[in-house]
């Protein structure tokens, strides 16, 4: 391959190879862990202070825009397509996601301390909310709502992550009293989304697991509230 052609390559894929210089993406926040071996285009993911994507992640966008809130975290091999190709007369398909005419370019939001788990797949027009658990494998085309933990093919709702007791006082630890949800709120969301649904976490910690907590939190200065 000859230097201009080499040059040409280069900057044809620059955008959609990993390990890229954190100043290439549209925003990354302090203490951000971004993994090896990504299909993307950094410039239109934005990452807040505490974030995590791990490895091999195939973000699929011209335009569209992947945002992850603080301490969220995105599991490994994990598909997030923004946008939708509109079938258009006249472009072959062979074509389309080359051309990108007639695209629909959206974005897709990673709310506060959720967890994607490996191998998911996040479609055009979803969120996941804040605190939610999306188990591995998952397909998610729609809103998932705060604290919800969903599963499967489509997606949906199998748990809550939390009660609402054990939110108030999760949130209590992680966000300043204007960021917290306030019981009203959970309250709304458990009527609406979750009757008759368990929950999976709990409360409790060995004494040697708060201190290697608090240990990591100071290291890190993360606030404690």
């Amino acid at each position: 391959m000859g230097k201009e052609n080499h040059e040409m390559w280069y900057e044809l894929t620059k955008c959609y190879v990993t390990d890229m210089d954190h100043g290439n993406f549209g925003k990354i926040g302090k203490h951000c862990n971004f993994g090896y071996g990504a299909t993307m285009n950094p410039q239109n993911i934005y990452m807040d202070d505490y974030s995590r994507i791990q490895n091999h992640l195939n973000f699929i966008s011209y335009k569209g825009k992947l945002i992850v809130k603080k301490y969220a975290a995105v599991g490994a091999g994990c598909t997030i397509i923004p946008g939708d190709h509109v079938p258009t007369v006249g472009v072959p398909q062979y074509l389309a996601g080359h051309l990108h005419i007639n695209d629909v370019d959206g974005k897709i939001v990673i709310g506060e301390d959720a967890w994607v788990g490996a191998g998911t797949i996040l479609l055009s027009h979803c969120s996941i909310g804040r605190g939610a658990v999306v188990a591995a494998g998952a397909v998610v085309s729609k809103q998932v709502p705060p604290y919800a933990v969903v599963a499967g093919v489509p997606a949906k709702i199998i748990a809550t992550r939390f009660t609402i007791d054990q939110i108030l006082q999760h949130e209590s630890k992680l966000y300043p009293v204007e960021e917290r949800m306030s019981l009203t709120e959970l309250e709304e969301v458990f009527n609406e989304y979750f009757s008759g649904k368990k929950s999976i976490g709990k409360s409790e910690m060995s004494e040697e697991d708060r201190m290697r907590l608090e240990k990591e939190k100071c290291e890190l200065g993360m606030l404690t509230y």
